[in-house]
């Protein structure tokens, strides 16, 4: 089975367990498709097509597919992760290279970088300068990015295929193929807690199979939710090792959960073709809305709340990323055509001009967002 552990060819060769683990890492993300495959189909002449107030910063090509996408801590650098598991960085705006993230253990061990976050940035936090990256080969690794080196790896014995930070605690939870969500202290370094299902075949208390992202309320010290193949969003204490209730009918394939400032909407971005863009009431677990697509649809991988009034998301079969109004449900900018599935982004700063000019309006203003489609990175500006 293609989806089975990394660990059924440990034996191959280099070359054949990096072209392994990108192909199986791709087939869960998109359900069946391998990069090579998809960025065949859907390559379309003439470019992305841009529609609404939409403006492209840059374009950056790359010689890889690109996986996972992230903005540094000042959002001065962009982190990109590629199928062989280097990370580089790219100077916001210009898409200058800056440096590249690449130890002996990812060059004799290569699988795809799966996630790249960096701790949030909060007033009582220094500025450190590192992000945290997770690999398909099971690693997780710190990197500070001014130096290249890698601080810490944690080995886990599983393809891992995300992770989140705790909003303003030194904590951070990684998901992956296995089912449970791993969570750990980054000052020592160790595992806290494992959150999993119990052996109740009859209870629904936690995921089925495996699991592609989560996030920590921003409201509450205890709280995490997550998705993936299992078609449910688990809700989770940490305090608890299993599931405290559950979401069904969103198949997530990606970072394809957001919720609210407030910690009271969630947002969700589903890989199917019915009801792919959904916000949930985080209470109750009750439908608040379904918000249709405007003229094309699309199987979502991925997805953020930019503020309190739009939401960004992006995927593939109509290749696509697009700002959507959450007041009159309409796509305000999009870029589609595009030569690959979006498979990640991230949300920016404000430009200054237009903080400034926002204060005369009742529209908030819109922060820039970076995303990967096929081997491009694409940094955008709305409005």
């Amino acid at each position: 089975d293609a989806l089975d552990s990394y660990t059924s060819v440990a034996n191959a060769p280099k070359a054949a367990k990096s072209t392994y683990l990108t192909k199986s890492f791709a087939y869960s993300r998109g359900a069946g498709a391998s990069v090579d495959e998809e960025s065949t189909v859907v390559e379309i002449q003439g470019g992305p097509r841009k529609e609404g107030d939409i403006s492209i910063i840059s374009q950056i090509e790359g010689g890889q597919e690109i996986l996972t996408v992230c903005y540094t801590e000042t959002c001065e650098s962009l982190a990109v992760g590629v199928s062989d598991g280097t990370v580089k960085l790219y100077k916001a705006g210009s898409g200058e290279h800056v440096t590249t993230l690449k130890d002996s253990e990812v060059t004799q061990n290569p699988g795809p970088a799966t996630s790249i976050k960096h701790r949030p940035v909060h007033r009582s936090h220094p500025i450190t300068q590192t992000l945290t990256a997770t690999y398909a080969t099971g690693c997780v690794k710190c990197w500070h990015y001014p130096t290249g080196q890698c601080l810490y790896t944690i080995r886990e014995k599983r393809q891992t295929l995300g992770l989140a930070y705790h909003p303003y605690l030194s904590k951070f939870v990684t998901v992956g193929d296995d089912t449970n969500l791993n969570l750990y202290d980054e000052e020592t370094k160790t595992q806290e807690r494992i959150l999993h299902a119990s052996d109740a075949s009859d209870v629904m208390n936690g995921h089925r199979s495996r699991v592609f992202c989560a996030v920590f309320n921003p409201k509450s010290a205890h709280e995490i939710i997550s998705g993936g193949w299992d078609d449910t969003i688990q809700f989770w204490d940490i305090r608890q090792p299993y599931a405290t209730r559950h979401i069904t009918g969103v198949h997530i394939c990606g970072d394809g959960i957001d919720t609210s400032k407030t910690g009271k909407e969630i947002l969700t971005c589903a890989w199917q073709r019915y009801n792919p863009l959904q916000l949930w009431d985080y209470g109750s677990g009750k439908l608040i809305d379904t918000l249709e697509p405007d003229c094309y649809n699309s199987l979502l991988y991925c997805g953020k709340y930019m503020n309190n009034v739009f939401v960004v998301c992006g995927g593939t079969e109509t290749a696509l990323i697009r700002i959507v109004d959450l007041r009159t449900h309409l796509t305000i900018g999009a870029l589609r055509n595009l030569a690959g599935g979006v498979y990640a982004l991230d949300i920016g700063p404000v430009l200054t001009k237009k903080a400034k000019k926002s204060k005369i309006t009742d529209t908030p203003p819109l922060p820039k967002i970076a995303f990967c489609s096929g081997k491009t990175i694409y940094e955008i500006d709305v409005g």
